[in-house]
């Protein structure tokens, strides 16, 4: 214990960077528009904060690439105005179009990134919202802890030394012996010294362990949360957030419990979006968008799945573009419910899966799922799906929640999750809260937010050239990137035009042996 505690105290400074992957995933990655430029940003953000972060910048669009890419973080209360110069980024060697830095993030919060891109088409720019937490604390190896502390005793020794010496040597005259009154006064100055450095050792301890103690409260986890669902034929569920960071009482008011932070606000139209996956990822599952009832509970009708065991999760965006993640294990019993009447959830008891074959529907259309390429741990692939009617035509998508379809990525022991839209990772929602509160716009807040279909950009009508909204194929991609090893089930939720939302399923092994 001595040995760590001195470690810890001789290396203040010294932050060894990991990362580990929580419900949602610290990584981002994000498709869009700089300009004339398709852009896709990769960030992995480190596990201490303040740390660095990782950026990849890669070129979509072929006949359009950029030779110059800059990165900006800028952090969301302050904006650029208050953000460090831009990084200029290097081009990878071997990888054409392909651009990559470092740079700081210094605390904890929501972050735009702001890609600036430049080139023979002209200039451009993307923003980026990146959530940065910190998920873990730095470690000392064992090998180094001993060497610190076998340094910190020597030089602790050597004070006390240099301190006898001093008082016993000072007063006479050189080349002279110290008589016994000289070593009585250096034995005291070294006792005085001991209990010196004693004390500011001891204070340095309880100082560490205050700042240490609270660097730890202060890692990211998924909110405490309590979801109930009850039986019979109005089964319903009920998510309270409990988490503490959530809610306090105000001393002022006794008993009146106030939202700490930013509002929330819609993403795709909905406050919350909550997924029931079946316990194991082999069953059941269902997307669907709770009402609020108070500051800190959420419910909703459940319908469509069998009673059994099942993983909750939920996310929210906040007004500052901070993604909030929460995750509970709920039983769901017998029973079933008129689903809620915005008619936007989707559910199935059994998705079809898709093996060497697309998967089938009831109706005879089928959908096909592939990556682009071989997952890698913590390297980013395209996630594609293709739906076709029962003769083999493209299917055409109507728009669900402002989208031509959603996706969901769980590793099947319930520890990693993600939401997907085709743009990435990201929350719509908070790149344009973000974009707006840089433009000066500061008087919507909460729910008063624009709708999705008042969004530059999430007209799908305008985005894929088709009449009345609906998407000229039954096209659709995700980009992501696998958090860690594993084995891994990908949900892929679209909506055929006069049809109700279809679910498919991809099974995908990320292999061990290609983790970074």
């Amino acid at each position: 214990m001595l040995r760590r505690k001195l470690a810890h105290l001789l290396m203040l400074t010294a932050l060894w960077l990991t990362a580990s992957a929580h419900v949602g995933s610290t990584l981002v990655v994000q498709e869009g528009m700089a300009g004339p430029y398709g852009l896709r940003m990769i960030v992995r953000p480190p596990g201490v904060i303040p740390g660095l972060v990782e950026v990849i910048v890669r070129s979509t669009t072929p006949g359009a690439v950029p030779t110059r890419v800059s990165v900006r973080p800028a952090y969301w209360r302050f904006g650029l105005k208050g953000a460090p110069p831009a990084e200029v980024t290097t081009p990878v060697p071997g990888e054409p179009g392909t651009f990559t830095t470092q740079l700081w993030i210094m605390e904890s919060g929501s972050y735009a990134f702001h890609v600036q891109a430049s080139g023979p088409a002209g200039d451009g720019t993307l923003v980026v919202p990146v959530t940065s937490v910190a998920t873990t604390a730095s470690a000392v190896p064992p090998w180094l802890g001993w060497l610190l502390a076998a340094l910190g005793t020597f030089l602790v020794f050597g004070l006390v030394s240099v301190v006898g010496a001093a008082t016993r040597e000072s007063s006479i005259l050189p080349g002279a012996a110290p008589l016994p009154a000289d070593r009585r006064r250096a034995r005291t100055a070294m006792a005085i010294a001991a209990c010196l450095t004693a004390a500011v050792l001891t204070g340095g301890w309880k100082w560490w362990d205050a700042v240490d103690t609270d660097y730890r409260k202060q890692l990211d986890k998924p909110l405490a949360v309590a979801g109930t669902v009850t039986a019979g034929d109005a089964r319903a569920l009920t998510l309270r957030v409990t988490d503490e960071s959530w809610t306090f009482i105000d001393p002022k008011e006794s008993g009146v419990r106030k939202q700490t932070g930013t509002p929330l606000i819609p993403d795709h139209g909905k406050l919350m979006h909550l997924f029931l996956i079946e316990a194991g990822a082999r069953g059941a599952v269902a997307h669907v968008h709770p009402v609020r009832k108070d500051l800190s509970t959420f419910t909703s009708a459940v319908t469509g799945i069998p009673s059994g065991t099942y993983w909750l999760f939920a996310e929210v965006v906040r007004e500052s573009g901070y993604a909030v993640s929460m995750a509970d294990t709920v039983v769901v019993p017998a029973g079933s419910s008129a689903p809620n009447s915005d008619g936007d959830d989707a559910w199935t008891a059994a998705p079809a899966t898709v093996g060497t074959t697309p998967a089938t529907f009831a109706d005879g259309g089928q959908m096909s799922i592939s990556l682009d390429r071989a997952p890698t741990a913590r390297g980013d692939v395209t996630i594609r799906a293709r739906v076709t009617n029962p003769d083999g035509s493209a299917a055409p998508l109507a728009p669900w929640l402002g989208m031509a379809g959603h996706a969901m990525v769980v590793r099947t022991d319930g520890q990693v999750f993600m939401h997907l839209h085709p743009m990435g990772t990201g929350s719509m929602a908070a790149q344009e809260r973000l974009l707006r509160r840089e433009a000066g716009d500061t008087t919507n807040h909460g729910e008063a937010q624009p709708t999705m279909a008042t969004m530059p950009g999430h007209d799908m009508a305008a985005m894929q050239g088709a009449p009345d909204g609906v998407a000229a194929t039954g096209d659709v991609s995700f980009p992501v990137a696998f958090p860690s090893a594993g084995s891994y089930r990908v949900f892929v939720q679209v909506r055929r035009v006069g049809r109700a939302i279809d679910t498919a399923v991809l099974d995908v092994i990320v292999p061990a042996a290609a983790a970074k």
